[in-house]
C-alpha cells in the first residue's frame, strides 16, 4: 500500500491513458501540487457528487464523500500566473482504490491507496466493437479540433487501447456517473462492452 494526495472534484473522472488540465487557485491545492512535485507523491482526482459540500473525514476511516476508485497522476505546471494560480496538467499513472484517511497536518487529504491492475487484452470478439469506438473517437476529434497540427498532436497521444478507451470515455460519454462506471470496470473487454452499450443507448456525444 502507498499514500496519495486526494483532490476531490465535482463529477470529475480521470482515466488511465489520459491527461487532465486543472486550474488551481485554492491555497491548499496549490500546496498539494508543490508537495507532490517535491515528494513525488501521486495525486488522485476523486469523483464527488457535490463539490460544495464540506469534506469531513476521520483519520483511520475511508472518506465517504468521494468515490473510492480514482485515477492518479503526476502534475506538471504549465503556467504560473501573477495572481499565484496555476495551470497544471496531471498525467495519468493508472488507477487506485483509496483506503483510510491518514492523519497529517496538511490542509489537503492524504489517503492510503492500492493500485488496481487492469486486464489490458482485447479479445477477438471485442475487436470489431473496439474499432467502432476508435472510429467514433477519430470523427469526434476531426469535428472538434479542426486545426490540422493541433489535431495531429492530439492523435499522437492516442495510440494504445488504453489511450483510446480513456479518451473516448473522457470526451464522448456525457454522464459523469457512467464515466465513473467505465473507470471502475477492470478489463478492457468490459470497458468496450460498456461503451458499446452506451453508444446503442444514445449516451454518447456524436
Amino acid at each position: 500500500s502507498m499514500q496519495i494526495f486526494v483532490f476531490p472534484l465535482g463529477q470529475t473522472v480521470f482515466f488511465p491513458g489520459t491527461s487532465k488540465p486543472l486550474n488551481i487557485f485554492e491555497p491548499r491545492y496549490l500546496q498539494m501540487v508543490e508537495d507532490s512535485l517535491r515528494l513525488g507523491t501521486l495525486i488522485g482526482l476523486g469523483f464527488v457528487d457535490d463539490s460544495v459540500q464540506s469534506f469531513e473525514a476521520t483519520p483511520g476511516q475511508k472518506p465517504s464523500f468521494v468515490r473510492a476508485v480514482m485515477g492518479v497522476g503526476k502534475p506538471m505546471i504549465i503556467e504560473k500566473r501573477e495572481d499565484g494560480s496555476l495551470l497544471v496538467f496531471v498525467k495519468s499513472h493508472g488507477k487506485v482504490e483509496i483506503g483510510a484517511l491518514v492523519a497529517t497536518d496538511t490542509p489537503y487529504l492524504v489517503c492510503e491507496a492500492e493500485f488496481i491492475e487492469e486486464n489490458e487484452s482485447v479479445s477477438a470478439d471485442q475487436v470489431m466493437s473496439f474499432t467502432t469506438l476508435n472510429k467514433l473517437l477519430g470523427s469526434w476529434i476531426a469535428k472538434n479540433i479542426p486545426e490540422p497540427s493541433a489535431r495531429d498532436q492530439f492523435l499522437d497521444h492516442i495510440k494504445t487501447p488504453q489511450e483510446v478507451l480513456g479518451c473516448f470515455s473522457a470526451f464522448l460519454v456525457l454522464d459523469p456517473d457512467l464515466q465513473q462506471a467505465v473507470l471502475e470496470e477492470n478489463s478492457f473487454d468490459g470497458k468496450i462492452k460498456l461503451l458499446s452499450g452506451l453508444i446503442a443507448g444514445g449516451e454518447i456525444l456524436n
